[in-house]
């Protein structure tokens, strides 16, 4: 499928989709067919009086509730040199755990949110490959000078690409996990069903993106409520940028 954007446009693209996910209501309801849904429940203290004051605990978050509690740290990226960061930041904090403190993998729950313009790195080489938007809304292959048709986290490529040598593979094998926004997921199949002229849905669409999400990856509300969600669950705030 072609798409209308070019790398000229990518600004003003990028400028429509913040104005989309800041205007629309994208909550837990959009994730109905893809995250367990439940009354909200409020979390203990702990406290000797057995009150119940913590922050509201939701279905929705239970994957945070699975990762090891030895440690915790949460990765906040939020552009594309900022996926980067958030990877070499997130890989040096596991392996310095491992070599200064004799801790495995399973002891560490590590997160990267994927959100705003990082959000395009949360899906696979086919959807890269059948939407040409993804890969117009960064800098090109430099192997070919033309917009990326695969996802640079995802393989290594020749030349200084766009992912630095970052390799999504190399974290998940250590077990770490990724926060998808779904807000940014919604703006960019609206405009991948605008190019369709008619023959795809915004929901088939997202749908599709969602079925295509790269290995560990979960689907939020909005990246920056994952943020928060983690914090809430004892992850460490860390800054990808």
């Amino acid at each position: 499928m072609m798409s209308p954007f070019t790398p000229g446009t990518r600004r003003g693209f990028l400028s429509r989709l913040a104005a989309f996910v800041g205007g629309t209501t994208i909550g837990a309801g959009a994730l109905a067919d893809l995250e367990a849904q439940s009354t909200p429940r409020i979390a203990s203290s702990g406290g000797a009086s057995g009150t119940t004051d913590g922050p509201l605990v939701h279905a929705e978050d239970n994957w945070l509730d699975a990762l090891p509690r030895g440690h915790r740290m949460v990765f906040d990226a939020y552009t594309a040199p900022g996926a980067v960061s958030a990877g070499r930041y997130c890989s040096n904090w596991f392996r310095s755990n491992m070599s200064g403190y004799n801790l495995k993998p399973d002891q560490l729950g590590g997160v990267i949110v994927l959100r705003a313009a990082a959000t395009i790195f949360a899906f696979n080489d086919a959807m890269w490959a059948k939407y040409p938007l993804l890969g117009q809304q960064t800098k090109p292959d430099p192997a070919t000078g033309k917009p990326f048709t695969f996802n640079p986290f995802l393989r290594t490529a020749g030349g200084e690409t766009v992912a630095q040598g970052t390799q999504w593979k190399d974290l998940t094998d250590l077990g770490v996990h990724f926060a998808v926004c779904n807000g940014t997921t919604m703006g960019l199949a609206a405009a991948m069903a605008g190019a369709s002229s008619g023959a795809q849905t915004v929901d088939s669409v997202r749908q599709e993106l969602a079925a295509n999400m790269v290995p560990n990856s979960h689907l939020v509300a909005t990246g920056i409520v994952a943020v928060g969600r983690a914090q809430e669950k004892g992850f460490t705030f860390g800054c990808g940028g």
